[in-house]
């Protein structure tokens, strides 16, 4: 039981919609189609992603990240 509140308590923390991200996406007048594309996702996909919805995975966060020359967390966390 005690994972389980654990795990709800981090879910909440950090499945959050993306700002950073979304503004830096937005600051290079990049597409949420194109951002799919790099990390192999429908744009779909990606949008819910951005939106909180659903976590990112560590290797989309690194693609990201190098994409938009930034570190992961300041562009994640």
């Amino acid at each position: 039981m005690a994972i389980q509140g654990i795990k709800k308590e981090l879910r909440v923390k950090f499945l959050v919609p993306k700002a950073k991200l979304k503004a830096e996406r937005r600051a290079k007048e990049w597409t949420t189609s194109y951002v799919a594309e790099l990390i192999g996702l429908e744009r779909r996909q990606y949008e819910q992603k951005e939106k909180g919805l659903y976590p990112f995975h560590d290797y989309e966060m690194l693609i990201l990240a190098s994409a938009f020359g930034k570190k992961v967390s300041e562009l994640f966390f």
